[in-house]
This record gives C-alpha cells, structure tokens and sequence, in this order.
C-alpha cells in the first residue's frame, strides 16, 4: 500500500517538474525562466492547489512565432488563451494531450491550421479562431461534441458551411462572418437547437432563408446580413420568441415583411435594409 502510495507522489512531483520545463521551453517566460521564481507564480499561469498547471492567459503579450509542441506536456490544463499576439504556423499536433482543455482562444493571430489531433479534446466547450489565417475546417471539429462555442469570424475557409457543424448539438454560439463562405444556408442548420447566437455575415451565401432556421427556439441573435440571399423572409419567423436582434441588411430579399414579426416582442434590433421588401411595414 505504502509504495503505491510513494509512487504516485513520485509520479506527481515528475509530472510537475515536467510541466516547469515546458513552460521554460517554450520561450514565453523567458525573463523569469532561469530566476528562482516559482513558475506558479509566472505572469499569465495559474495552477491548481497541488501545484499544476490549469490556465494560461497571455492574451496581447506580442508573443510571435509559433506555438511549440512542448504545450501539449500540460496535462492538466483547462484553459489557454493566447489571443491577440502574432503568433502563426499550425496549431501543434500536441494539442491532443490537453485532454481537459474547455476553453482553447488564438484569436487574433497568424494561425493557418488546426490539426487533426484536436478531436482528442472531448471536453472542449469553447473555441475560439477569430482573425487567422486558417483555409480549412478539418473534420475532426464534427467530434467535439461538447463544443457550445464555436467561433471562427474572418478566416479565409473559402468553402460552403463546413458540414462537420452539424455534429455539434450542444453549439449555443456559432460566429462564422467575414470566412468568404459560398453557396446556400442547408436545412441542416434547423437540427442545432440550442444556438443563441447564429451569425454568418458577410459571405457569399446564396438561396433562400431556410425555413427550419425558425426551429432555432433559443436564438438571441441572428445575423445573415451582407450574404446574397433571396426569397422571402420566412413566415414562421414568429416562432424566434426570443429574439433579441435581427439583421439580415444587404441581401436580396423580397416579398413583404411578414406580419409576424411584430410578435418578437423581445426584439431590440431589427435591420433588414438594403433588400428588395416591398409593402407597409407591420
């Protein structure tokens, strides 16, 4: 009994002095890695009561070139934030390792890939891609099934609403504007019923508004504006009883402006201009 015990705190103190090394490895903390500071006690870290590493936040801290491999040595991290730096090349396959990360933000740098590996991250529940460089969604998103937020506004994917998407039915956020997005909105978009926000401005999305998009029960926010969409706004729009803002400027749209809508009666924000509407408005 003794010795199991002895080993697993052996294994505990290697798995702490590892984690050190990474964090000393990676560069990021170059100031502080060779002074007597405890690496805990690091700007940006943040560590659990037994000493490893659950959160690192270095957002705007310039840190530039790319992520080193030596990240997926924290095992116990849950959080990493390294939005708004210059940081570019792919996402290390090492990622994989962080089997408990929840929350993943790069947003606002240069990354241009996402591995395979990422799908290894079953208790992801927060995304975050904004303004990269990034061509391609890889299937392995469809596996994160736990992922609430999803959030990739301004990557150039050059693709049609990446089909993996619709795997994730726990998504209450999904913010794909500005990816030069083309053809038109599927059906499939009715299945993700927990969505609160669903915005995909300014693309290149055309067709009509679908109408399981009023299956949406939970949608808060609904922005399609900037697209190419035609048809008419669907009748069934009143079922969105919570809808707080509704965009949909900059389209094609025409028919009359359903009657329905003054039924939103949670809506704040309504733009539907620059469209082809004709009729009184409600």
């Amino acid at each position: 009994m003794s010795s199991g015990i002895t080993r697993a705190t052996n294994d505990d103190l290697e798995s702490l002095v590892a984690e050190a090394k990474a964090l000393r490895e990676t560069g990021w903390w170059s100031n502080y890695s060779k002074s007597d500071v405890e690496h805990c006690m690091w700007p940006g870290v943040r560590c659990s009561a037994t000493g490893s590493v659950i959160e690192i936040d270095l957002s705007g801290h310039r840190l530039n070139g790319s992520i080193t491999p030596q990240i997926g040595a924290l095992s116990k991290l849950k959080c990493l934030n390294l939005s708004s730096n210059s940081l570019r090349g792919e996402l290390p396959s090492s990622l994989g390792n962080l089997t408990q990360l929840a929350v993943l933000d790069v947003s606002y740098n240069e990354i241009h890939s996402i591995p395979l590996e990422i799908e290894k991250l079953e208790n992801l529940v927060s995304l975050n891609l904004t303004r990269n460089l990034i061509v391609h969604m890889p299937s392995a998103i469809g596996l994160l099934t736990n992922l609430t937020h999803l959030i990739m506004t301004s990557n150039p994917l050059q693709s049609i609403i990446p089909i993996q998407i619709w795997n994730l039915k726990k998504l209450m956020t999904l913010h794909l504007g500005n990816c030069q997005l083309y053809g038109s909105i599927p059906p499939n978009i009715g299945k993700l019923k927990s969505l609160v926000n669903l915005h995909l401005s300014n693309n290149m999305l055309v067709g009509p508004i679908p109408s399981s998009i009023t299956n949406l029960t939970n949608l808060q926010s609904l922005d399609l504006s900037s697209n190419m969409l035609v048809g008419p706004i669907p009748s069934s729009v009143n079922k969105l009883t919570n809808l707080s803002s509704l965009v949909l400027d900059d389209n094609q749209l025409n028919g009359s402006i359903p009657q329905q809508i003054g039924r939103l009666t949670n809506l704040v924000t309504l733009d539907l201009s620059s469209n082809m509407l004709v009729g009184p408005i409600p």
